[in-house]
């Protein structure tokens, strides 16, 4: 297991944050900024690094960060719940990240997580244990379910290991906040899946055609906007709780 470097002695007065989203919409519910794919937007001194999807990208999203001379790595934005009891909207404050392709692990900032955790404590949260990040999207229960079991981790996503492997080369402290999309119990539909380009984007034409060949995938769409814009809302609460910083300078 490795950890990421604590804030003790590090002497920083304004500390600046990279926050790593991969999806628009995730970058839309940090700040209403004009970002496009791979580029950032500093906002109040926190530099917002908008990726893409899936550990490549994630890994240069955070190495441009790094170029960008950030004092840490946040991996910010949406989850996959594994654990049954994760409700849309949760929040998922993990405290170990793990590699589901090579199997390492990777433990948050200890300090940081505290903070947050305190200053989010009344909301519905998460914080004990881990996510898994994986190199495809877990759509299926059965996947889904299969993972939880063979790993213990509560929720999965695509970025948050690649991000820490980053914050552990260069030193740097590193956290996780995700609020959960999806529950172990529902279906991402296959369409949505293939639609969805590799930042996010989703071509409506491509849907259509999709949709035209899965017709029964339809059933699956109103409880996945139902469960999205629970999602949207924690996550813009959660900055509006912690501020732009996401309780960095509180942890130094």
């Amino acid at each position: 297991m490795r950890f990421i470097e604590d804030f003790p002695g590090t002497g920083l007065s304004a500390a600046k944050p990279g926050i790593i989203a991969a999806l628009p919409l995730e970058a839309a519910c940090f700040a209403k900024v004009d970002i496009g794919p791979r580029s950032h937007r500093v906002i109040e001194g926190s530099l917002l690094y908008y990726g893409g999807v899936g550990a490549e990208n994630a890994a240069r999203a955070a190495r441009a960060l790094m170029d960008l001379k950030v004092d840490a790595l946040v991996s910010w934005g949406t989850a996959g719940a594994l654990d049954p009891r994760l409700g849309p909207g949760d929040i998922v404050l993990p405290t170990e990240v793990i590699d589901h392709a090579d199997g390492k692990r990777y433990s948050v900032n200890p300090y940081w997580h505290g903070v947050l955790g305190n200053k989010l404590h009344h909301k519905r949260i998460y914080s004990q244990g881990a996510i898994v990040s994986t190199r495809a999207v877990q759509s299926a229960p059965r996947q889904k379910a299969g993972l939880h079991r063979t790993t213990g981790a509560m929720a999965a996503d695509m970025e948050s290991a690649a991000i820490a492997a980053v914050a552990g080369t260069e030193g740097k402290p590193f956290i996780v906040i995700r609020s959960i999309s999806d529950t172990a119990a529902m279906h991402i539909p296959q369409s949505a899946i293939h639609a969805t380009d590799r930042y996010g984007k989703v071509s409506i034409p491509g849907l259509f055609a999709h949709l035209m060949k899965t017709p029964a995938e339809l059933r699956h769409y109103p409880k996945l906007i139902r469960s999205l814009a629970k999602t949207k809302k924690s996550l813009r609460e959660i900055t509006e709780l912690c501020g732009f910083d996401l309780c960095l300078g509180e942890a130094l």
